[in-house]
């Protein structure tokens, strides 16, 4: 897979279809400081090791994060 990938525009997690702009919650246990932030996907890319999404959080944290890591909002 090409790490360098990110024309997604859209990418279905959890059977359901989550695109740039869509708004998400982490639900990400290994970050206590993350868990249930809300922001706004900008970016979908592919890797070796499946689907991320570079989220820009209303706190305005901007982060790569996996994308079953998130949940639509």
């Amino acid at each position: 897979m090409d790490v360098q990938n990110s024309n997604i525009e859209s990418l279905i997690v959890g059977g359901i279809e989550m695109a740039i702009n869509d708004n998400v919650e982490i639900v990400s246990q290994s970050n206590e400081e993350l868990y249930g932030a809300v922001g706004k996907i900008l970016e979908i890319k592919e890797d070796d090791f499946g689907m991320d999404f570079r989220i820009l959080t209303r706190e305005g944290l901007e982060l790569w994060i996996d994308s079953q890591d998130v949940v639509a909002y």
